[in-house]
């Protein structure tokens, strides 16, 4: 039985232009077509029908979109934890924040070790902490019974990646140039200083102050 889409009522051949219009295939891609048309529509009544839902869900989608892209790779958290080794290396010892350099050579030493992993979870990163390198062939990497469990997985992060920075580190580079043992003798209330301490009248004034000329009297210059 000779295939209608191919021959006409008479038995004869079809010309190939209407044989691909008339096709299975053709068929298949028009209903396809329909289908997603109607689905386009059905959205475009549903945004006018409720616009502040629409809205709002085009803007989770934006978001989510937008954080996927912004997820940090492994070779940024390379980048930045050479890059606050090197900001350590430029500050004296005496004025090194102790709780900045412990945190960056914790995780040079794990570098160095090939105990660091990375994991790309589509809207963040995690940076965390392995037992053994890859290369390890020893018996604790093949034993599966003394493997990690999954509920010590939390103690192991390092890091967060989120929006193009890995805010762990960041955090702890924050006042790097500050040593902290410098004030441990000083009373509790000289620890710590307010933004009000650093910037009061007072202290505007005695800035203003040493921009003035000095003035000296007659007996001051003989």
């Amino acid at each position: 039985m000779k295939d209608p889409s191919i021959t006409g009522p008479a038995g004869e051949k079809r010309p190939l232009g209407q044989r691909l219009r008339n096709g299975r295939v053709a068929l298949w891609f028009k209903s396809l077509l329909h289908d997603y048309t109607e689905a386009c529509r059905e959205v475009v009544q549903g945004i006018r029908n409720r616009p502040v839902r629409a809205g709002l869900y085009a803007s989770l989608l934006a978001g989510a979109v937008s954080c996927s892209l912004r997820s940090p790779c492994d070779s940024s958290f390379e980048s930045s934890l050479l890059e606050a080794s090197g900001v350590l290396l430029l500050l004296s010892p005496w004025t090194r924040s102790t709780t900045s350099e412990s945190h960056v050579q914790r995780l040079l030493k794990l570098r160095n070790q090939g105990q660091l992993r990375y994991q790309n979870l589509l809207f963040f990163s995690l940076m965390y902490e392995v037992p053994f390198d890859e290369g390890a062939d020893l018996y604790q990497v093949h034993c599966k019974y003394l493997e990690p469990r999954w509920v010590e997985f939390p103690s192991h992060i390092l890091d967060v990646g989120f929006w193009g920075r890995w805010w762990v580190l960041h955090s702890k580079m924050q006042d790097s140039d500050i040593n902290e043992g410098e004030f441990q003798h000083l009373p509790e209330h000289l620890r710590t200083i307010s933004f009000h301490n650093l910037h009061s009248e007072a202290n505007e004034k005695l800035f203003d102050e040493k921009y003035k000329p000095v003035v000296l009297t007659e007996e001051q210059t003989q």
